[in-house]
């Protein structure tokens, strides 16, 4: 069976706690996010994923309610990640790593056959630079999320570092997405925009740096997009934003093939999960009344911009 999309990663355990409130236990990761989005725009998705055996029916049920083909590895344990906050600041967090599922080896994948596969490490030791060979091999189109090769677990604390394999990991990945904080690791560039240029210079030939509340980057084919945020309705759940954002970006340019088009669909995307908790659960339908909506603000700035500062 050939799939529109193959993600391979490890869904994640969120333990959250607040004060003396009994904990709350969340799949996350982004296998979980990208997967779900996908789907729920009609993609037909697989998920390669490791968690221990008692977890699998908590962490993936969703997975196979939706039809989601999920091929689970078993790991001794899950990736575990407990989240502190407190009445007296409950913006910030206390985080930390509780427990690192086995990484994924090239010996234990099995034979899938997908248009794309999107790699969604959460850790340095995720994914092997082998695994990355077999896959750029396969002659599908890969695309990654690159925070993990850019975090390692220290002590139950995640520390930014290098990604020492880059050279060769970067020249083997089609689409790269890197928030601005990763791109500045692994380019050693300050401006983001130098950094999207030096990052494709090894080789991907799309890059999209995501910049929060300030939109995000893309450069591809030599030129670069500024593209825009949208304000949501209200601010819900910020977690597997840029997940999301991929999703959008991922299915936009299988249709368009339009660099610009795919990032405003992939940020309106995004924005639309902002204002509910969990994974994206909307419809195409519902991201290009968001888009078009923008593309008529857009319009009547730029108009009342030209009457503002008139030329001539």
């Amino acid at each position: 069976m050939t799939f529109d999309v193959c993600i391979i990663g490890h869904v994640t355990k969120d333990i959250i706690r607040f004060d003396n409130r009994p904990s709350r236990e969340l799949p996350v990761g982004t296998a979980y996010y990208t997967a779900i989005a996908l789907r729920t725009l009609g993609w037909n998705v697989a998920v390669v994923t490791k968690v221990a055996l008692n977890d699998r029916a908590s962490l993936l049920s969703e997975f196979e309610d939706r039809g989601i083909a999920v091929f689970c590895q078993e790991s001794e344990v899950t990736h575990t990640f407990e989240n502190s906050y407190t009445k007296d600041n409950p913006d910030g967090r206390c985080q930390k790593v509780t427990a690192v599922a086995s990484p994924f080896r090239t010996f234990e994948m099995e034979p899938i056959s997908a248009a794309y596969f999107h790699l969604g490490p959460l850790t340095k030791h995720d994914l092997s630079i082998e695994l990355l060979r077999r896959l750029a091999e396969s002659g599908s189109t890969i695309s990654a999320d690159v925070q993990g090769f850019v975090r390692n677990v220290v002590g139950g604390k995640v520390e930014s570092c290098d990604w020492e394999e880059k050279s060769e990991g970067l020249s083997l990945i089609n689409v790269l997405k890197a928030s601005q904080s990763e791109a500045r690791i692994l380019s050693g560039e300050d401006d983001l925009e130098a950094a999207a240029i030096r990052l494709a210079g090894y080789g991907p030939k799309q890059i999209i740096v995501t910049l929060g509340s300030q939109g995000s980057l893309i450069y591809a084919g030599g030129k670069l997009y500024r593209i825009p945020t949208f304000i949501p309705q209200r601010k819900t759940d910020a977690t597997g934003c840029g997940d999301t954002y991929v999703a959008g970006y991922l299915y936009q340019i299988s249709h368009s093939h339009d660099i610009r088009k795919a990032g405003i669909f992939a940020a309106a995307m995004a924005a639309l999960k902002l204002e509910s908790f969990g994974p994206f659960r909307g419809d195409a339908a519902q991201v290009r009344a968001l888009t078009e909506s923008y593309s008529v603000r857009s319009a009547e700035a730029e108009f009342a911009c030209s009457q503002s500062n008139p030329r001539g």
